[in-house]
């Protein structure tokens, strides 16, 4: 988003243009301000907080101007909806809420107590929050947060706008329900996959030095011991695991209440740090881009795994398997592939595992798991891609997921043998019925022959490596 455009509402006399010209004037103005103060542009160096331009429209509340003030409704990203005495207290929920309610908009509302320096002594920010904002926030889930301001003294003024952009940059909707008091399915699913790939050592606990990195590359700075142990007495206390206390790191129910307590205390834009930095998108979704970086295979060419490729789906596969049986049974391929949709659609079609090599308790190998993804590599090279950025491949020399992949020599259209620059072969068995063209696959994959005659219902495949002269 290049612009957040903000409505500025209210009934007259609330003070909306003392507030216009406080933010610009960077002082109190006094004498009279003209009623509906001419658009006001800010460009992004003035503190934005996604590095995005703000765009601020003045309205006038009079009856002769509603169709404009429709108009700019309907065109705005938020809505600071102003009010400062009783009265106008009162009609935000008697007129103003439910009129943007007729209008269909959709926008947040961030909802401003003005004139706070003309409050009776004696009067706490806190009980004007308790007694006037939380119901009304209760009442309308549209309004995203709520502050008190005075143009007067110079209060809050920056906060103010601070606030209307995070409600668009950063909003709370589409991860918390408030009116549940929890995070929403589609937070959690994003934040589950965020704790799977910083549990580098996949144990099911964040310790110390995987906050530690956590922390840096959302944050790019350091967490003190002082606040790690801060973090983890606050988990303690909001957990409902009486165990919580007697492990040594953050498990993933204590990391999603984590990030519930940033949304309850208004800090959601923390989350969305966190979320954007694991490539998600505002709808929670990861970018396309991200999933599905251009990478063209040439005519007569192929793609394989490149040596880091091949490194990290090794290391996957020992990390994983966490009985050291040689092979992933379905519990550990569960826990892999938790990060992501599930498995591939060609997998599922080629009946894996039971495609490629198997132990004997029936479970892949490691040979069949590169194998299997070779093969994936070399028909789809976007699904490679794909699971790839899903599972969290990082590459030290590339922010893309393509390094892990790479492009072999086009062959040559020719009459006399050459020699071919590819290590992934696609290969075709065709023949009459009975001939043994089964047996041939389940013999590539080391099964016992079976004199039993099985008629091949749909394709089959078979999936493994072929050993070459010199150990190849």
């Amino acid at each position: 988003m290049a612009t957040v455009r903000i409505c500025l509402l209210g009934d007259e006399g609330v003070g909306k243009s003392s507030l216009l010209t406080s933010l610009v004037k960077d002082t109190f103005v006094t004498g009279r301000i003209q009623s509906v103060l001419p658009i006001i542009n800010l460009p992004p160096s003035l503190g934005t907080p996604e590095n995005v331009s703000t765009t601020i429209v003045d309205t006038s509340s009079l009856p002769q101007d509603r169709d404009h003030l429709k108009k700019e409704v309907r065109k705005c990203n938020v809505i600071l909806l102003v009010y400062s005495d009783h009265y106008s207290f009162e009609r935000v929920a008697l007129f103003w809420m439910p009129y943007f309610r007729t209008l269909g908009v959709n926008v947040p509302v961030v909802l401003c107590a003005n004139k706070s320096d003309l409050s009776p002594a004696g009067t706490s920010t806190a009980q004007i929050v308790t007694d006037e904002m939380l119901p009304v926030m209760a009442e309308f889930k549209e309004i995203d947060s709520c502050i008190r301001t005075s143009a007067r003294e110079h209060h809050n003024i920056n906060e103010v706008f601070f606030l209307c952009r995070k409600a668009v940059t950063h909003p709370i909707a589409p991860i918390y329900d408030s009116k549940e008091s929890t995070l929403k399915p589609v937070a959690v699913q994003a934040l589950k996959r965020v704790f799977y790939l910083c549990d580098r050592d996949g144990d099911g606990l964040l310790n110390d030095k995987e906050i530690h990195d956590f922390q840096m590359k959302c944050f790019d700075k350091p967490l003190s011991d002082a606040d790690l142990s801060s973090i983890k007495r606050s988990i303690n206390r909001s957990s409902s695991l009486a165990a919580e206390g007697e492990k040594d790191g953050i498990d993933i129910d204590g990391f999603l209440t984590l990030n519930k307590m940033f949304a309850e205390k208004g800090r959601h834009e923390t989350i969305w740090i966190i979320l954007r930095k694991f490539q998600y998108t505002d709808s929670l979704s990861l970018k396309d881009t991200f999933l599905h970086p251009k990478f063209d295979v040439p005519t007569f060419a192929s793609a394989e795994l490149s040596p880091a490729g091949y490194r990290f789906f090794v290391d996957l596969f020992l990390l994983h398997d966490r009985d050291n049986d040689g092979g992933l049974n379905d519990s550990e391929l569960a826990a892999l592939f938790a990060p992501t949709p599930g498995l591939p659609s060609s997998w599922v079609e080629s009946d894996f595992p039971s495609c490629t090599v198997r132990n004997e308790a029936g479970y892949i190998t490691l040979q069949g798991w590169l194998a299997q993804w070779s093969m994936t590599t070399f028909e789809e090279p976007k699904t490679t891609l794909a699971y790839l950025a899903y599972l969290g491949f990082e590459s030290a020399d590339s922010k893309s997921t393509t390094s892990a992949l790479k492009i072999t020599k086009a062959r040559k259209r020719r009459n006399k043998p050459g020699r071919v620059e590819r290590n992934v072969f696609l290969c075709y068995v065709i023949g009459a019925p009975h001939s043994g063209k089964s047996a041939l696959l389940n013999a590539f994959l080391h099964r016992p022959f079976s004199s039993t005659y099985h008629p091949t219902i749909k394709p089959q495949t078979a999936v493994n490596s072929v050993e070459l002269q010199g150990g190849k």
